[in-house]
């Protein structure tokens, strides 16, 4: 039969995604060899395989799996205490962040019931909290509420190689972009100059980093709970080739003039009212990473409209090179993702380790 072959280092954080996501076929037993780890999958939520082997390097693989007792998994617990009908996307979907699970429930009894399922299916998870309203304030943050466990909001959360360490309450933090980090740090080249504006706690800006200790890469965060964050954990990564900055973006590029080589813009509800400090950071050739939120009709299209008429009025020349859906933001609205390359038509400079791929 099929299963996900990985290799021992990654197997448990695709295990926890297989089972959050019902993707783990609990009729079978995991394989094991010397290097590697096989993973029954589920047929019914093949779905999200080919995420999986981008996400984790993961790889469909033949394999004579043993039958072993089955064990439930948390929707199929859901649909026996609550009743397939009462199951919504609220109650089939939490978000994992190491040690923290998170709900979205405003029924406080409810959320005592997912919790309890929770933590039953993974062991890892110590403390499950609940979303108390939507991200807001100049800091992106969110309140939330306590259900059970330890009573803590200090997460640990480990992501493509790299640990990070925050407190939920005080930062921002989408373990739902995990892909996208690893699609940026596959995509940087050996050597080169990165910027990552509004950095968080530094996760693009830390697996940047990871994955390419020649290049020189500066994170600028305006939250001071985030940039204290940032800084512990390019400490706890041993990392000597990341520079935080604590400040504004647009304050920040005067000294940073020709800097960068990529730009990362992980600020979707406003990254347009950064371009300026684009032109300013960017080197001739310069990679930018641009998110944001838009309709899921036009978000694409619109956003590379306002792109090029930005920049055509300031004599540069956008050349697109990639974009795609991020995830869905609500009914209407999705967060996108515009790679382009900036120049000023003048002949293409060439950059230490920039490889032949743009992105």
């Amino acid at each position: 039969m099929i299963g996900l072959k990985i290799n021992k280092k990654n197997a448990e954080r695709l295990r926890r995604f297989m089972v959050k996501h019902d993707l783990f076929n609990p009729q079978y037993k995991i394989l094991k060899s010397k290097d590697f780890i096989y993973f029954p999958i589920s047929q019914r939520d093949s779905s999200y395989i080919e995420d999986v082997r981008r996400l984790y390097g993961a790889e469909i693989a033949e394999v004579d799996f043993e039958r072993s007792p089955k064990i439930q998994s948390y929707r199929e617990i859901l649909a026996k205490r609550l009743g397939d009908a009462t199951l919504s996307n609220a109650t089939k979907r939490y978000d994992l962040l190491g040690n923290i699970a998170v709900i979205d429930s405003d029924d406080s009894s409810l959320a005592r019931r997912l919790a309890k399922t929770i933590m039953e299916v993974n062991k890892n998870v110590s403390t499950v909290i609940r979303k108390g309203g939507a991200v807001s304030g100049l800091y992106r943050t969110r309140k939330y509420y306590y259900v059970m466990g330890k009573r803590n909001y200090i997460a640990v959360y480990k992501e493509n190689g790299a640990t990070f360490r925050f407190d939920v309450r005080k930062v921002f933090f989408s373990p739902r972009l995990a892909y996208e980090r690893k699609r940026i740090s596959e995509a940087a080249g050996d050597g080169e100059n990165v910027m990552v504006m509004f950095a968080g706690v530094g996760p693009f800006a830390i697996e940047i980093a990871k994955a390419h200790r020649s290049s020189n890469v500066v994170a600028v965060e305006l939250n001071k709970y985030a940039y204290s964050y940032m800084l512990e954990n390019i400490r706890l990564n041993r990392l000597e080739n990341v520079v935080a900055v604590h400040g504004d973006v647009r304050k920040v590029a005067n000294n940073y003039k020709g800097f960068a080589d990529r730009i990362v813009m992980p600020l979707p509800k406003s990254s347009s009212a950064f371009l300026e400090s684009v032109e300013k950071v960017a080197r001739n050739g310069c990679i930018v990473h641009y998110y944001t939120f838009g309709s899921a009709k036009s978000a694409v299209a619109d956003s590379k409209r306002l792109i090029r008429n930005f920049f055509s009025d300031r004599n540069k020349k956008v050349k697109f090179i990639g974009d795609r859906v991020v995830r869905p933001y609500s009914a209407e609205e999705v967060e996108v993702v515009i790679d382009f390359k900036l120049s000023d038509g003048k002949a293409r400079i060439s950059h230490p380790g920039r490889t032949q791929k743009d992105i």
